[in-house]
């Protein structure tokens, strides 16, 4: 008989062999043989407050590293607390490995504890792959096959669920099935035809702009050279700011940015390269103002299916972003000069906003944009922000280029999913530990998960928090408002909570900002604290911008007012 080896110490060891160095989650006891292989296979265990946290935190590492996010929660409980991030990092394609656990199977059907729910049905439809092992054998083979197909491909999250039975019986050694290792495919390089198709639209365009998305995350280096070279102006999708550095004069800032074209008198983009960027809602794509309809569209992506999936492109590209980059910066023909074109559209976003003469305080209150300003002004330079919240990151993505970031991360993504911020500001700071990241937060946000920062205290993560704190749900309250007057606002209140405090009952820093003056000095003393702080800044309650054009209110009888889609119309 060979060695003995249970499923936890097979699971870890597989892990290893591809790489994975910590993982994100929360004790249960059907985990500890994992937990035992992690320990004995020097993976770094982060233990977090809630799972939902640690696949968020899992998902804050990959999107930061591009490489695998691992995350684990315990059976039926901590598997249901879980997927709230699972959606997250589905929606927003990251790759991330969710390990969970089950009863025994033999008691199948017996009301056994933490059963009843059948949890790879559950996971499906929010992952790339979920799949339940019922070999102890078989596990390095089929969690190496997990890894892969969260990785492969346009990324995505995945699900395996080893029943407790499993993980904790050990057989021979020499009966495993390892799989097919941990060497993965390189990723897909696109057609040289389909290069030189998309080259010729491009450089054919008087007008041309590159919309960058999640699926380009970890080409920027690339994006950059390209769009110095070619001279494109490059905006961004929310959720992927930082792909090129928010203060580059090519950097037009938002996608949205390209709704204002209309309404300075500048002419519309004639040619787009959606690069890792998805058409529908951060591309407004019925309405034509962020795409005009007589665009000539190049569209590339990692999923063919996401290629003319709303809008006709004239040439698709079925590939990796960065590969794709690659081949284009490969190409040594000269690009037509559109410096003008190019610092038009990008002024765009640096044009004043209708609020920057607003007064900076009220009744010890900031204003909200004054504040955000001040605050990314006030960061030190290569700062990575993290954006949770509704309206607060809309103050913010009108400042971004008044900073000098690094990257910029968060901004609800395609969920809008509210209380991220904590887990990606851990899973950051865990992928790079050279850097302070500063999580920008609602006040409604920061009650999802304000334990964490527990979290943070116990696994000495220096994070920033600023809690922007107005005391309602502005993207509610204000959406009720604009809909059916202030008869609607209904649980939309929150209180004027000392959050502040909240950091030091856990063993961290806090403090209160009621002075638009006093906000520069708080993030000094906070990037001095060797540990989490909270600055609770206090502002007013002031209705963004863009919140009549999420809710798009018409006095016309027929129309029925549905907010963040487009209206319907009565049926007659």
């Amino acid at each position: 008989m060979g060695k003995q080896v249970d499923g936890g110490e097979l699971v870890a060891r597989t892990l290893r062999s591809f790489g994975v160095e910590v993982a994100f989650g929360l004790h249960g006891g059907h985990l500890n043989s994992l937990l035992l292989g992690f320990a004995r296979n020097g993976i770094r265990v982060v233990d977090t407050r809630h799972e939902t946290v640690a696949v968020n935190a899992a998902d804050g590492f990959a999107r930061t590293t591009g490489r695998l996010g691992v995350a684990f929660a315990t059976a039926a409980a901590g598997f249901s607390n879980a997927l709230g991030g699972l959606a997250v990092a589905y929606a927003d394609r990251s790759p991330v490995l969710v390990l969970t656990s089950s009863p025994p199977l033999r008691d199948a059907e017996m009301n056994a504890a933490q059963g009843f729910i059948n949890q790879v049905a559950v996971a499906a439809p929010m992952a790339r792959w979920a799949h339940r092992v019922t070999v102890v054998e078989e596990i390095p083979r089929l969690v190496g096959f997990a890894i892969r197909k969260a990785l492969a491909g346009a990324p995505g999250p995945v699900v395996v669920d080893i029943p407790i039975d499993v993980l904790f019986t050990p057989v021979d050694e020499d009966t495993v099935h390892w799989g097919g290792g941990p060497k993965l495919a390189a990723p897909p390089a696109p057609a040289p035809a389909a290069v030189a198709d998309a080259l010729r639209v491009l450089r054919a365009a008087r007008r041309p702009a590159i919309i960058v998305g999640g699926g380009a995350r970890q080409a920027g280096d690339r994006l950059v050279a390209f769009a110095e070279r070619s001279g494109i102006p490059v905006f961004s999708q929310t959720g992927s700011y930082g792909v090129i550095p928010p203060g580059h004069p090519l950097s037009g800032g938002g996608a949205g940015s390209l709704a204002m074209v209309a309404h300075t008198g500048l002419e519309p983009p004639d040619a787009l390269l959606l690069l890792g960027a998805r058409t529908g809602a951060f591309s407004l794509a019925r309405s034509g103002r962020i795409i005009p309809d007589d665009a000539t569209i190049v569209h590339v992506d990692a999923d063919a299916a996401e290629i003319g999936r709303i809008l006709p492109a004239e040439v698709g590209i079925t590939a990796d972003a960065g590969e794709t980059l690659a081949a284009f910066l490969a190409d040594e023909q000269p690009w037509p000069d559109r410096g003008g074109w190019a610092r038009a559209v990008t002024a765009l976003h640096r044009h004043p906003r209708p609020h920057a003469g607003a007064e900076t305080e009220t009744a010890g209150r900031l204003h909200p944009y004054h504040a955000a300003r001040e605050l990314v002004r006030a960061l030190p330079p290569g700062t990575d922000l993290i954006a949770d919240g509704g309206e607060v990151i809309q103050w913010l993505s009108d400042v971004l280029h008044d900073g000098d970031l690094r990257s910029a991360s968060g901004f609800g993504g395609y969920l809008a999913h509210l209380g991220i911020g904590f887990g990606f500001a851990i899973g950051r700071r865990i992928a790079d530990q050279s850097r302070r990241p500063v999580l920008v937060t609602g006040d409604g946000a920061f009650g999802f998960h304000a334990s964490e920062i527990d979290t943070m205290v116990r696994h000495h993560l220096p994070v920033v928090i600023v809690v922007f704190t107005n005391e309602v749900w502005g993207s509610s309250i204000h959406g009720q408002q604009l809909h059916y007057g202030d008869e609607a606002v209904v649980a939309s209140r929150l209180a004027d909570t000392d959050y502040d405090q909240v950091a030091v009952g856990y063993g961290g820093h806090g403090e209160r900002v009621r002075r638009i003056d006093d906000l520069a000095p708080a993030i000094r003393r906070a990037f001095a604290v060797d540990g989490p702080t909270v600055i609770n800044v206090a502002v007013a309650d002031v209705m963004h911008p863009v919140a009549p054009m999420v809710i798009d209110v018409s006095d016309d009888p027929d129309v029925i007012v549905i907010p963040y889609y487009d209206n319907l119309v009565k049926r007659k």
